[in-house]
């Protein structure tokens, strides 16, 4: 290594560079070596010459790691405005891979880095960056992104709204949603109808996107109103549009409507995708029609198209609903042993129907094959042990998480502590919170709440007060909640005179 390190610190350019490695295009060096490579390169632009080699010559499977040892040889030379182009690039590369192969709180972490460097991320980063916060649930901060990029002249567009949108009703904050139209103009249409005057091109996007926080607001009048309105005004509707219609005739139970719409979608040359016939089966299933869930569930099966995991699921439930247990028990059969599904989905289904024993067995079996290379499946098992209080596989999991080199996001942290908690390992919870915080995670309030919990639960009302005063301090932190929390620990601990110290506390600033 020492050699080859040496030759490129002879390049003067990425040609030469490139050159100097043609010899290894074929991946005859382990990515391991390649990252230790990079970390011990110097010279910031060799080092992102060397991450361009390896991504985009030589071929190698992304690695996060690579990523953010180019991204920290690049801050620590103070070098970024000279390059802001490629750095920006690398950042949003970077956010998104992690999101993808890690979670998210590292894809936080790294943009926080960003901007604490004195680089301002342009509206594509910021549009990424939503979306993170959302998959991370952290939504005050995905609220408070918008208003940042504000505030330092990147204007939201379409995307950013929509992401904002989405994010809410995919975790069925419906009146959140509907308070960001309020937000921007005091009625939800007038903002699609006028969004021209805002700058904001309304799209397909965004009409679906409204039409989605209706039916979840249970606003089906609205919704079937809006529907037919995109209709009347030649706006684009796609599968997307047809599902979640589909979807609200479902909440009403018009089965025959929602069939009806497959007809109509089907005639205009729109298909039908796995979602359309999930909704109509789970439909089909809650008024009874189970003998036509069944035929089409089969005749998916035999035509050879992807079965989604929550379709299976959703048959699981409406064959154990109908008393069909032996139907179900079949189901559950084939996915102990999966044939024509990847053993991940599996695991995710059995996890989801709460079927801790199958679900166990597949995990297992998957993770020593080495099969496992989605994040979501980890964190769906550690819901699952949660829910079921078996603390002791869920660190099982959190441990191959990591070994794997998967990095945990706020949700996951704040089940971990609570299992390090029930098991009374409290030396763990020290050390996994210090090994998140030193990573750069960021943590939600749950987290923080979590830890004040298990400080008091060791009578280490130090920390507790220390934790306290150290949030208190935090403007995103809920203050509410957190003197609830703070009072709650000492008056469990008959700490009168300190619970009320809280309290008095809260009461005088009017966070009460």
């Amino acid at each position: 290594m020492d050699e080859l390190l040496s030759s490129i610190g002879q390049t003067t350019n990425e040609h030469e560079l490139f050159a100097l490695m043609s010899p290894y295009k074929n991946r005859n060096l382990s990515m391991r070596f390649m990252v230790t490579l990079l970390s011990r390169e110097s010279d910031w632009q060799r080092s992102l010459a060397l991450l361009d080699w390896i991504n985009e010559v030589a071929l190698y499977t992304p690695s996060v790691f690579a990523y953010n040892v180019a991204l920290r040889n690049v801050l620590r030379a103070k070098q970024w405005v000279l390059h802001m182009g490629c750095l920006m690039k690398c950042v949003k590369e970077l956010c998104h891979l992690i999101g993808k192969l890690c979670g998210y709180s590292k894809a936080i972490s790294i943009f926080s880095r960003l901007k604490s460097s004195g680089i301002t991320p342009d509206l594509v980063a910021y549009n990424t960056m939503i979306n993170v916060f959302g998959k991370a649930k952290l939504f005050r901060e995905a609220r408070l992104l918008v208003k940042e990029m504000r505030s330092v002249g990147v204007l939201p567009d379409t995307v950013s709204y929509s992401t904002l949108l989405t994010m809410y009703v995919e975790n069925q904050k419906f009146l959140e949603a509907l308070s960001v139209f309020s937000e921007m103009n005091e009625e939800a249409d007038r903002l699609f109808w006028s969004v021209r005057e805002m700058g904001i091109e309304p799209n397909m996007v965004s009409y679906n996107t409204l039409l989605r926080v209706y039916g979840e607001a249970e606003l089906f009048g609205e919704a079937i109103h809006l529907f037919r309105l995109m209709q009347r005004k030649s706006i684009e509707q796609n599968v997307v549009t047809y599902n979640t219609m589909i979807k609200i005739y479902g909440k009403t139970l018009e089965h025959e409507k929602a069939n009806n719409l497959i007809q109509e979608m089907q005639n205009i040359g729109i298909e039908p995708n796995c979602i359309t016939y999930l909704t109509i089966i789970s439909i089909w299933g809650k008024v009874g029609k189970l003998d036509r869930a069944a035929i089409l569930f089969q005749k998916l099966r035999s035509s050879g198209i992807e079965i989604d995991q929550v379709l299976y699921q959703t048959m699981i439930v409406a064959y154990e609903r109908a008393g069909l247990v032996v139907h179900a028990k079949h189901l559950l059969h084939e996915l102990k042993r999966p044939d024509n599904i990847p053993r991940e989905t599996a695991i995710t289904i059995l996890a989801r129907s709460g079927r801790i024993e199958e679900a166990t067995w597949v995990f297992r079996q998957a993770f020593d094959a080495g099969e496992l290379k989605d994040i979501a499946v980890f964190e769906c098992m550690i819901e699952l042990y949660s829910r079921n209080r078996k603390y002791t596989n869920l660190i099982e999991v959190f441990e191959k998480m990591k070994r794997a080199g998967y990095f945990p996001n706020s949700n996951v942290i704040a089940l971990v502590l609570n299992a390090y908690g029930k098991l009374q390992e409290f030396e763990k919870v020290d050390m996994v919170n210090k090994e998140m915080q030193d990573e750069g995670c960021v943590f939600s309030d749950e987290v923080h709440f979590q830890m004040l919990s298990l400080y008091g639960a060791r009578r280490n009302y130090e920390m507790v007060e220390t934790l306290y005063q150290k949030l208190d301090s935090n403007p995103n932190v809920n203050k509410k909640e957190l003197h609830l929390v703070v009072a709650g620990i000492y008056e469990k601990a008959n700490r009168v005179n300190d619970a009320s110290r809280i309290v008095n506390r809260m009461t005088y600033r009017g966070t009460m």
